[in-house]
């Protein structure tokens, strides 16, 4: 290991994926307190419709969804990440356990619904989706080594396949700590 060793945030990666709906919602590009544009949700009378981009944000969604790793290795969080094609339709098929805002669960697959979100409203090419977190934010705060790895499907593993070195980690960490100013320019919306 080296400075220049990338290395894999884990979970570390969800704060990311966090900022870059930041960076979608100070454009005005998305609203968080709207329900979350999710397709598969869309069915008249489906109570999941009503779930906001806020509350996945939150991990407050309601979903159900087991984030257990040593006790049960087959757990959804396991299984979705090392079996699944497509990250946010396996999570997106979870049906509700709790009404929205009652209860918190840690699910990456709430992050995972999260970057189809991103992936959906950045629009465009396929291309423009994947260059969307190195032109919006890695280059702004000089992460030369951030990498985030798509699923089989292409969708951005934003709950924990991105890769940076320890000194790219820390720029990120900054960005965070000066409440999302970089260099004197707003990245996040403000108290973000």
């Amino acid at each position: 290991y080296s400075k220049d060793t990338p290395l894999l945030g884990w979970s570390m990666t969800k704060s990311v994926t966090s900022a870059l709906i930041g960076i979608l919602v100070r454009d005005g590009r998305l609203d968080i307190y709207e329900p979350a544009p999710v397709e598969e949700w869309k069915s008249p009378g489906d109570p999941r419709a009503k779930i906001t981009t806020d509350q996945l944000l939150r991990m407050s969604s309601g979903l159900e969804f087991r984030e257990e790793y040593e006790e049960n290795p087959d757990s959804d969080a396991g299984y979705m990440y090392f079996t699944v094609h497509d990250m946010a339709a396996f999570a997106a098929k979870k049906p509700l356990e709790a009404a929205p805002d009652t209860e918190f669960n840690y699910s990456s697959g709430t992050t995972m619904l999260l970057s189809r979100i991103i992936r959906s409203t950045v629009g465009g090419s396929y291309g423009d989706y994947l260059s969307f977190p190195r032109r919006e934010l890695f280059n702004k705060l000089g992460m030369r080594s951030a990498v985030i790895e798509p699923d089989p499907s292409g969708t951005m593993v934003g709950a924990a396949f991105m890769y940076a070195t320890a000194r790219d980690w820390a720029r990120f960490g900054l960005l965070y700590y000066n409440d999302g100013v970089w260099n004197g320019e707003r990245i996040l919306p403000e108290g973000w």
